[in-house]
């Protein structure tokens, strides 16, 4: 299951970087497709989640473990 949920975040990141699909457009895309978001509940993607996504450090790879310096 895990990495269905890879491959989706790979998708978004492709379609935003690669692509040039805005966070709306890919939201649209997924809830066609009846992709479940990332709680699991339902396929109602928005803006907003795919723009927390994009932004995600982790997703990014741009984690800094142990944030002091």
């Amino acid at each position: 299951m895990v990495e269905d949920e890879a491959e989706i975040v790979r998708r978004i990141y492709r379609m935003f970087l690669v692509e040039g699909k805005t966070a709306t457009g890919i939201a649209t895309y997924l809830k066609k497709l009846h992709v479940k978001t990332p709680s699991g509940k339902n396929t109602n993607w928005t803006k907003n989640t795919i723009t927390s996504i994009l932004s995600n450090e982790k997703y990014k790879g741009d984690a800094l473990l142990q944030k002091t310096l």
